[in-house]
């Protein structure tokens, strides 16, 4: 594959998930762009050393180095990137709720944190922003004072995902406190629950799938998802 120019910022801001577990230990300053045969870019790491021992290393606007893998947004989110890489960024996924207290402890209970909140008393609503990690992409609850009804979730709408480190513990954490779990990870793989509105999220185990075990090889699913 030929390599591309170099950009001021080797690295695309939003790649952060890995095309082979190697990725994920190989240092984001040594990454370079290419392009494959099929036209998709990778990183390699080819990136040339400063020309003077006094110039500065290079910077990335994350919130925190090395943290997190999903951690590449800064603080204030899109105030603080840079233009100039010619990529979208991923910012969040805005929900509206019908009760934000039980919402934000469904999340809580994931395993997200609540980053920020926005109270407007001209517009009479509540937003609640939450990653799975400071500076990761994030959930938007969006709370209009009074409540809503909504109708089922369309089909249009699928689901939204996380990968964790043991789908059992989480799965079971969540039982404990009180979520169902609608599909339970009886392939050590994959597991659906549902917020307090309906919608679906997918639980995945990263990397290979754990060994069956009990109570999950032989529960059954409940409701839909």
């Amino acid at each position: 594959s030929r390599p591309l120019p170099q950009p001021a910022n080797p690295r695309n801001i939003s790649e952060y998930t890995p095309h082979m577990s190697a990725a994920v230990s190989r240092p984001a300053s040594t990454l370079t762009r290419t392009r494959s045969l099929a036209g998709i870019r990778r990183f390699t790491s080819r990136i040339p050393k400063a020309s003077s021992a006094s110039a500065s290393p290079p910077t990335r606007t994350m919130a925190s180095e090395g943290k997190s893998i999903s951690s590449y947004l800064p603080a204030d989110t899109h105030k603080g990137l840079q233009p100039g890489d010619g990529d979208l960024t991923y910012l969040h996924t805005m929900l509206r709720v019908s009760d934000l207290g039980k919402t934000v402890e469904f999340f809580t209970a994931l395993g997200l944190m609540e980053t920020r909140r926005k109270e407007s008393d001209a517009g009479k609503f509540t937003l609640v922003f939450l990653a799975s990690a400071p500076g990761a992409p994030e959930i938007e609850l969006t709370y209009n004072w009074g409540g809503e009804e909504f109708a089922p979730p369309s089909r249009s709408m699928g689901h939204l995902a996380y990968a964790t480190d043991d789908i059992y513990k989480l799965c079971a954490s969540l039982q404990g406190a009180g979520v169902v779990i609608n599909r339970p990870p009886r392939d050590g793989k994959m597991a659906f629950v549902k917020s307090p509105d309906g919608i679906s999220v997918e639980l995945l185990q990263k990397g290979e799938a754990l060994d069956a075990a009990e109570p999950w090889a032989s529960m059954a699913n409940m409701g839909e998802w």
